[in-house]
């Protein structure tokens, strides 16, 4: 556990998670070229991918890259401007919330606004959901959501996709 919030260890894993399978799924952003992109200074933040097309130029001319590779990658980003509520609660990086803690809040407030309006209602008990304890209520309403409110406001979010097992646990 880094306490250096520069920390560039953990950015990587931060970006990696939220761009990873069990977040938005980009494909070809791998931890080592997350790497590559935060040494170049193309990247602060998860916001910041989705400005790296300003940088496809250069990007083309970097070794290990070229037009096929880097045009994959900003079509991945683009395509993962449209998503559902459930996989950006899930690419968040909240403690304790993955993509099944993140499927039954989509599926409860269907909007990241009504999720966030939850959050910071001091009277609003997440406990109360189904399989949620304290301790998720706790990472819940503690967690920085400041750059996450950000995002949400340059991504598509559609209400997530209610699956039989969600349906089932209600």
């Amino acid at each position: 556990y880094c306490s250096n919030p520069q920390c560039d260890g953990k950015l990587i894993n931060i970006l990696n998670h939220f761009a990873g399978k069990k977040g938005l799924d980009i494909k070809g952003l791998s931890k080592a070229t997350f790497e590559k992109l935060i040494n170049w200074g193309w990247i602060k933040n998860c916001e910041d991918i989705f400005t790296l097309s300003n940088f496809k130029n250069e990007w083309i001319k970097k070794s290990g890259f070229g037009v096929a590779s880097v045009d994959k990658i900003l079509k991945a980003i683009e395509n993962a401007k449209h998503t559902t509520l459930d996989k950006f609660i899930s690419a968040i990086g909240i403690p304790l919330i993955g993509q099944t803690a993140a499927k039954v809040l989509a599926n409860h407030f269907k909007t990241y606004e009504d999720f966030r309006t939850a959050v910071k209602d001091k009277d609003y008990h997440f406990f109360n959901l189904d399989n949620f304890g304290e301790e998720m209520e706790y990472q819940l309403k503690h967690f920085d959501y400041s750059e996450m409110d950000e995002l949400s406001k340059i991504l598509i979010l559609e209400p997530p996709v209610v699956s039989n097992e969600i349906i089932n646990n209600n």
